[in-house]
């Protein structure tokens, strides 16, 4: 059976798409924790293309209401949409998420070598030359999510042009186009209170609790890919971590 789109605004098949799921969604159907039907199957419901579906869950997965495991399917995660920002903590394919999810929006670039205190505060040696982009990340047209510094290994950075206008994250275009694929991704949390030069660019106060987290991006012989060090306002991320005991 064929379900029809309510599509009264002429808005394009995915959006109409994502709203009759986010419908049913609100509904319970499915619940959360619970498989969204597989892509061929909602193709066959709503009588549209492969394409228009995966626009549509594109759309509910930067929601926040949906996940997508791999080997397991779509997971529902959420029955409405937040505010904020919520990052699910599992693999690298989870924290990688974030810079996909959470477009970067450049203010300032340069190139040079990483001084000391940067190095000490990421853990690692000073030197070396690195492509330094300074901005803010969040979805467009929201409420930035974090104050962001990006430190990328020089050889195999993008050009300015290509980050300002990148979707996706900066690490995935490193694999896609210089052949250096993620390997490993080591990040640290801690709490703190926004600064008057954090609070500005974030549209928030400055004393807001805030996480900082710090990654560093590895390739699989353990050199450095990139490092972040990003900044959020407390009310607008979360963290949600899983953890599965271990048979016995």
């Amino acid at each position: 059976m064929t379900v029809m789109l309510e599509n009264a605004s002429g808005a394009p098949r995915y959006m109409a798409l994502a709203e009759a799921l986010r419908a049913r969604i609100a509904g319970g159907d499915p619940a959360i924790g619970e498989l969204l039907p597989t892509e061929h199957a909602l193709c066959e419901t709503y009588g549209v293309s492969r394409h228009t579906v995966r626009e549509a869950l594109r759309l509910l997965a930067e929601s926040g209401l949906i996940a997508r495991r791999r080997g397991a399917g779509t997971v529902v995660v959420a029955n409405q949409t937040h505010d904020h920002f919520t990052q699910r903590l599992g693999g690298v394919d989870d924290l990688m998420q974030y810079a996909r999810d959470a477009k970067l929006q450049p203010r300032a670039t340069r190139s040079g070598p990483l001084d000391g205190a940067v190095a000490r505060a990421f853990g690692v040696a000073a030197g070396g030359e690195y492509f330094h982009v300074f901005g803010v990340r969040g979805r467009p047209g929201e409420t930035p999510i974090a104050l962001t510094d990006v430190y990328i290994r020089a050889d195999i950075a993008p050009p300015v042009e290509t980050i300002v206008e990148m979707g996706g994250s900066v690490t995935d275009w490193i694999a896609r186009e210089r052949g250096v694929p993620t390997a490993r991704i080591e990040q640290s949390i801690s709490a703190g209170a926004l600064t008057e030069r954090e609070a500005e660019p974030l549209n928030a106060e400055a004393g807001e609790a805030a996480l900082r987290t710090r990654r560093r991006y590895y390739d699989k012989g353990g050199r450095i890919i990139a490092l972040s060090d990003s900044v959020h306002p407390g009310e607008r991320f979360t963290y949600d971590m899983v953890l599965l005991r271990e048979a016995d």
